[in-house]
């Protein structure tokens, strides 16, 4: 079992993320480029735990989630249903699916488009989302920062982060001095090592992670590629006005909206 098919300690080593805010950030993107108050529906894609979906759920919106994982879906799932909030969850390809219903909102959080390996991918991915959302909606896509990679042409240096939640502590390495790196194509495969302490009882494994960076450049030409989108705007963190080449910018956030058509 990897890191996506152990729910509760992917939802613990990544709950440093301040999710209040940034939804609060995500609706005053919303509410800027649609000119509407709010998203009443929201769609996060690539969900795992389905944070933001569960919190924009909170604040009133018809809120759905949508993963590969099966684990993941049931473990989003049972979360929403323990706080008390109303969450559809959809176990599906973000670059296949097919939804009943349209939405305000879409999510892509956490770096998740970096599992999207090829510009043949990204299209689709974009095309499935364009067919998701209402006439004017918006589609946030939060990529790492081009400039991590750029930094480090041989690859990022290895990351470790501690966190904890009750009597459960994780403690993740990610990534190895010689992981495997196809500098053309910018993707490399990760040595994720995860070391976890459940109550006083013990539990770790080891796995390989493969993600792309992707260039801004190689984004808008898919963006480009689909058509679908018209008003596009690029953000360097979860703050409402930090443009991409701020010298604190650590991300490279999309706010797209679709084209009226």
């Amino acid at each position: 079992m990897g890191l996506y098919e152990r729910a509760e300690l992917y939802d613990i080593a990544f709950s440093y993320r301040d999710i209040a805010s940034e939804v609060d950030v995500l609706t005053d993107w919303y509410r800027r480029v649609t000119g509407r108050p709010g998203p009443a529906s929201v769609l996060e894609l690539g969900a795992g735990p389905a944070q933001h979906a569960r919190e924009l759920a909170r604040r009133g919106a018809e809120a759905w989630a949508l993963d590969m994982s099966p684990v993941m879906s049931d473990y989003a799932r049972a979360q929403a249903a323990a706080e008390g909030v109303r969450l559809e969850v959809v176990t599906a390809d973000m670059t296949a699916f097919e939804l009943p219903r349209r939405f305000d909102l879409a999510l892509l959080m956490v770096n998740s488009a970096g599992h999207l390996l090829t510009e043949a991918l990204m299209v689709r991915h974009l095309e499935c989302v364009a067919r998701s959302l209402t006439p004017g909606g918006i589609y946030v896509m939060e990529v790492a920062h081009p400039a991590d990679d750029e930094k480090h042409p041989q690859g990022e240096p290895p990351r470790h982060w501690s966190t904890r939640r009750g009597q459960t502590t994780v403690d993740i390495h990610f990534g190895r001095p010689g992981d495997p790196l196809d500098a053309q194509h910018r993707i490399r495969t990760y040595t994720v090592e995860l070391n976890a302490n459940i109550a006083g009882r013990p539990t770790s494994f080891v796995e390989q992670l493969t993600l792309r960076a992707w260039k801004r450049q190689a984004i808008d030409e898919a963006i480009q590629r689909t058509g679908r989108f018209g008003d596009v705007r690029i953000y360097g963190d979860f703050s409402s006005d930090m443009p991409l080449d701020h010298p604190e910018a650590w991300r490279m956030i999309y706010v797209m909206q679709r084209a009226d058509r």
